[in-house]
């Protein structure tokens, strides 16, 4: 009986919001943008985004103007306490976002590449009306 009490409290005590899950609703502000891009480094103002975990081991970003826009990117896997998951170029982790990409334009006769990385601090909405 004691244990079934122990285990009511401490189950009681952790919030349900501290772990991820299908239809979560993160808001995230980031805290650095940078681009690298013909030779040259190009720090961006940080923008605000917001990404929802799908059924299929998706995340997908909202249509608010920002870098994100609209895009799905695949979860390739989430961890055993459900507060990391992490894709090809993305990972959450905790509270904190992380995204790095390169990117490869065509050009004439010449392929440019373009790397992005940023950061970004997140947190669980649980008000949708946002």
């Amino acid at each position: 009986m004691m244990k079934k009490i122990l285990f009511f409290l401490i189950f009681s005590c952790i919030s349900s919001q501290s772990f991820s899950a299908v239809g979560d609703l993160y808001y995230c502000e980031m805290t650095q943008a940078i681009e690298l891009k013909e030779d040259k480094l190009i720090q961006y103002i940080p923008q605000k985004f917001k990404f929802t975990i799908l059924e299929d081991n998706l995340i997908r970003f909202g249509m608010d103007a920002n870098y994100f826009r609209g895009i799905e990117l695949e979860i390739i896997e989430f961890t055993n306490d459900g507060e990391q998951f992490y894709g090809e170029s993305f990972e959450y982790s905790y509270g904190n976002f992380y995204f790095a990409d390169v990117i490869r334009w065509p050009s004439t006769g010449i392929d440019k590449l373009t790397a992005t990385a940023l950061s970004a601090r997140c947190s669980i909405i649980e008000d949708y009306t946002v």
